[in-house]
């Protein structure tokens, strides 16, 4: 009997097979050991209803996200704030660095000496 993916393993594997365009839905599914009927309806689910609708409806599943995780929309304005200034913090090559609360700014390459 296969094991049951949590909804957020499902998800993943969506955006997994969603990046690789060249690759067929059976090939992906074979490579991953996941039934074809099973990923076009994780599939139909996830466009549906996003990453609620991969949680089966027969498991006792309380929260999809995990602990600890405000679904208010206000936390996930400012966890998208705090995720774009990491990424441009990492396009810069930059690192924060946090020691006794103090932030330090550590850069990833060596600047150029030309």
């Amino acid at each position: 009997m296969a094991r049951h993916l949590n909804p957020l393993e499902k998800e993943f594997l969506i955006h997994q097979y969603k990046r690789q365009n060249h690759m067929k839905l059976s090939e992906f599914c074979t490579a991953h050991n996941i039934s074809d009927s099973a990923f076009k309806k994780w599939l139909r689910q996830y466009d549906e209803s996003g990453l609620d609708g991969l949680a089966r409806a027969d498991a006792q599943i309380g929260e999809v996200l995990p602990q600890g995780i405000d679904r208010t929309e206000e936390s996930y304005k400012r966890e998208i704030i705090r995720l774009r200034i990491e990424n441009e913090r990492l396009k810069k090559k930059y690192l924060v660095q946090i020691q006794e609360g103090k932030k330090t700014f550590i850069p990833l390459e060596e600047k150029n000496s030309k």
